[in-house]
């Protein structure tokens, strides 16, 4: 019986084989009729087109409709045919700029599975729209028509910002045709998005213009040195390269407010309200204009490339880490960001200098960051590197095995009961003249500015300043306690943190999370109240039984009061949790002004820096759009990190509820997200 199965199963395998061979030896006979007649068609069009599709011997696979402008393909739509019979869809006419009337070639393509093509082409003749009118759509989301000034050419005049952040759309052109919108992107005007282009003047009312055939716009922000125009990096930045000697007078022209701009003193003297004079060794500079905190970014150059620390003790040293930025510390601070770096004046052969106020440019009482070769990761100086006869900072040491003091290798922090003075005018040096691995770190007061005060009281408690930007309270509070604040005059401007307080028609807050002591900062630069949860008289840690406080660190896209004070991945900037009840804390926050929409990575820790963090095994979630990452290969999240999942999005605009809920323990920690 045995024997007789294995004969049976023989045949029937030679039958199937004989079978396959049989199929792949034919190659069919697609046969393709369009039913659609192509004769011209719209730059910006969805061409619809039906084919009627067949082959009697082997089974179809697909129909293709290709369009090529010249011998390039610019757009292809792919139907499947599951069976012979008749199949419609339709292909896009990309719309790009300085491409004039002319003819394209549209290909129909029919293929079956052993792939066999039959193939036609088409002449199809393809023009410009012209559209009779444009829209103008701002950030606000107010829209202004665009008239028809000539061919290609839209303009509209009103009283806009002085700087204006709109994209442009426009009509549909035909039948056929689709609203088309235009961005910015990398510097340039992109039809198919709709990220803003800034548009700005001097005065207001102006005129924003655009040319749907060149893509050029008027008034797309132009600003000049020494008469070169300056490169858009992006809607904040513009920036030039080069070579520059001491003395040079430096010229701006085109930007608004220049006298009231920052004046950096490592890089500049003042001359008059549009002129400055540089001031550090000669060298190939780059300059950016940074238009959101009004200030000149200064960076050495080598060759197109940023300088990088040599041998001899030329080049560039670098600055990254916490506790210092420009023109601020508290709104444009460095952290480990390391785009961010900053670069060091030359101010002598193998010296290098950068000049920082107390509680402005760095922070009065914590900073932590290093010195590096170049602006990224890579050399560094270490402790062995660099030595200070200071006593007020400390220079980390700590070895692989943790001996040392406890702070990472090169790492500068204030000594202990240390502080630098609100206003003291602070000029750092780093000093190679004895090599590169032999340097000295010497901070010297040199003098003392005023810093700007507010007389703020917060419960009835003075706010103790900070910084120039920032005022403190710290105190018990009671879950629902009312709250009374004086002396800040625009208070009624101020983003309140939904997270822990209410505004009642009185404009007294009421306080939101658990009885506790709490640290109430008043930041005046981007108008809310900080608050972290303290224990005794430091910032409070989670406990082993859930209590205490959970903080977030994450990349830029998260912040508040919204993404323009992203955290950066910096520990001084992380964000306390509220805790609405034992051990259930919340944060919320709007998709497209907190957090993005599409895009979101940012983790859980117990502290408000980089230890006790909320890894993959640690946290849990079932939520539809957001997951926790595993740092497992394909998953570009590490190991703990928010991500959001392919193919979801958070809506635009809807405020979302992050709980992280440890009442089953600390290691078992479940986060719900909940749309408001």
């Amino acid at each position: 019986m045995k024997l007789y199965k294995k004969i049976l199963l023989g045949v029937a395998g030679m039958l199937v084989l004989h079978a396959c061979n049989d199929d792949d030896l034919k190659t069919g006979n697609p046969q393709l009729t369009s039913r659609t007649e192509f004769g011209s068609a719209m730059y910006g069009d969805s061409l619809s087109f039906t084919v009627d599709v067949s082959d009697s011997d082997v089974l179809l696979s697909t129909v293709k409709a290709q369009l090529y402008f010249t011998e390039d393909l610019v757009s292809e739509t792919v139907i499947r045919t599951k069976t012979n019979g008749e199949y419609s869809g339709k292909i896009f006419i990309p719309y790009y700029p300085n491409i004039a009337d002319g003819t394209a070639i549209l290909k129909l393509v029919l293929q079956n599975i052993n792939f066999t093509v039959t193939e036609k082409e088409y002449d199809l003749n393809v023009s410009r729209p012209d559209f009779p009118y444009l829209t103008l759509v701002t950030e606000e989301g107010d829209e202004y028509r665009m008239d028809r000034i000539e061919k290609y050419e839209y303009a509209v005049t009103d009283d806009f910002e002085l700087k204006q952040k709109a994209y442009i759309k426009t009509p549909s052109a035909s039948e056929n045709g689709n609203e088309l919108v235009f961005g910015l992107e990398n510097g340039n005007i992109i039809q198919g998005i709709t990220d803003y282009i800034t548009f700005s003047d001097i005065t207001t009312p102006y005129t924003i213009s655009f040319n749907t055939f060149s893509y050029e716009v008027s008034l797309f922000a132009k600003y000049l040195l020494n008469g070169e125009e300056l490169e858009m990096v992006d809607d904040d930045n513009y920036q030039i390269d080069l070579s520059l000697s001491p003395g040079d007078e430096l010229e701006f022209e085109g930007f608004v407010g220049f006298d009231s701009w920052w004046l950096d003193v490592d890089f500049f003297e003042k001359v008059n309200e549009t002129t400055l004079r540089f001031v550090p060794m000669a060298g190939d500079y780059r300059i950016t204009a940074n238009l959101k905190h009004e200030y000149l970014i200064v960076e050495k150059m080598d060759g197109g490339e940023y300088a990088t620390l040599q041998e001899d003790g030329t080049g560039a040293i670098w600055i990254i880490g916490e506790g210092i930025g420009k023109p601020s510390a508290s709104t444009n601070a460095v952290g480990w960001t390391t785009e961010k770096a900053l670069c060091m004046a030359s101010v002598e052969e193998g010296i290098y200098q950068i000049t920082v106020v107390g509680g402005q440019t760095i922070n009065a009482s914590s900073i932590n960051f290093k010195f590096f070769d170049q602006k990224g990761w890579g050399e560094e100086f270490s402790h062995t590197r660099i030595s200070t006869p200071n006593t007020n900072i400390v220079i980390g040491n700590k070895t692989e095995d943790n001996e040392g003091n406890g702070i990472d290798s090169g790492n500068i922090e204030l000594a202990k009961e240390e502080s630098f003075d609100l206003g003291g005018i602070y000029v750092i040096q780093v000093d190679v003249t004895n090599g590169i691995n032999n340097a000295v770190l010497t901070f010297t007061k040199t003098g003392e500015v005023e810093l700007p005060a507010l007389e703020a009281y917060f419960d009835g408690d003075k706010m103790e300043a900070v910084d120039a930007d920032n005022y403190k309270v710290e105190k018990k509070f009671t879950q629902g306690q009312v709250i009374s604040v004086e002396g800040i005059t625009d208070f009624d401007n101020w983003w309140i943190d939904p997270d822990f307080f209410t505004k009642g028609s009185d404009g007294k807050l009421t306080f939101l999370p658990l009885d506790g002591t709490y640290r109430i900062t008043a930041n005046t630069v981007w108008n809310y109240f900080i608050v972290e949860a303290m224990d005794g008289n430091e910032l409070a840690k989670l406990q082993d039984d859930g209590t205490g406080a959970l903080w977030i660190v994450g990349d830029g896209e998260i912040g508040k009061p919204t993404m323009d004070n992203g955290v950066n991945w910096t520990t001084e900037k992380a964000l306390c949790m509220s805790q609405i009840s034992p051990k259930m804390y919340q944060i919320t926050l709007v998709a497209g002004e907190n957090i993005k929409t599409n895009s979101i990575n940012f983790k859980f820790y117990g502290e408000k820096g980089w230890g006790n963090e909320f890894e993959a095994d640690r946290l849990s979630t079932t939520d539809d759009i957001v997951y926790v990452g595993t740092g497992a290969e394909g998953d570009d999240r590490d190991s703990g990190n928010l991500g959001i999942r392919q193919g979801k999005a958070l809506t635009a605009y809807k405020a979302y509820v992050f709980i992280v809920d440890l009442t089953n323990g600390v290691n078992n920690a479940i986060l719900t997200v909940t749309e408001k």
